[in-house]
């Protein structure tokens, strides 16, 4: 797979860490732990969101009498500690990663996550080291149902979409990363099972785990 790539744009929560769950239950956490009944279908609603937007629909969805930013501010509390130290890599992604860059292929990760999070978690499972560099969907100022993200990524890295393989779990930011020419990896997460067949059909090449590559 690697032969004619130069470059990879991985995402974070459920492609290179088994994190999704972590939102979907410290959401539910928070949600719960004002008065209201939350369930799943809110949290597939904030999949393609960015952090920013998901705590503005929380407080629109719930009637919040707290703002957004206060409301990111008290999730991200329940979730820093769990991503330190309480989830685990997908299986193979270090021995991937570490493949990867023998090879001399230069690597970020393009997350919809906060940045501060998102960088203390890859260092904290030994990823960071092997990044060129975090880029978040708050930074480019829009979710990944635009491909933007990826464009930016790759324009750091210094490689065209055409050498450049975007690993992704989410069917949106598959297709977003289709469309603009890049070589797409579809990751299976248990969460994202009802949309894998969609993923399967957009993506050049799907895995369940890292140690098929």
């Amino acid at each position: 797979m690697l032969e004619n790539i130069n470059a990879i744009i991985f995402d974070m929560d459920g492609t290179l860490l088994d994190s999704l769950s972590i939102w979907a239950d410290s959401d539910r956490e928070f949600i719960t732990g004002l008065g209201h009944e939350y369930d799943m279908s809110h949290s597939f609603a904030m999949k393609t969101m960015h952090f920013d937007s998901a705590c503005e629909y929380l407080v629109r969805t719930f009637g919040l009498d707290i703002s957004p930013e206060e409301t990111g501010k008290r999730i991200l509390k329940l979730v820093e500690e769990k991503y330190l130290h309480g989830i685990d890599l997908k299986d193979g992604a270090l021995d991937f990663i570490r493949s990867a860059h023998d090879k001399g292929i230069k690597m970020c990760v393009a997350t919809s996550n906060k940045k501060e999070l998102a960088a203390e978690s890859l260092k904290a499972h030994g990823l960071m080291e092997y990044m060129e560099f975090v880029l978040t969907s708050d930074e480019v100022g829009c979710g990944k149902e635009s491909p933007l993200i990826f464009e930016r990524a790759a324009e750091m890295l210094g490689a065209a979409p055409s050498e450049t393989a975007v690993f992704e779990d989410s069917i949106h930011a598959v297709k977003s990363a289709k469309k603009a020419g890049f070589y797409v990896v579809g990751v299976y997460d248990p969460l994202c099972e009802e949309e894998f067949a969609q993923i399967e059909k957009a993506a050049d090449r799907t895995i369940k785990t890292y140690r098929e590559l």
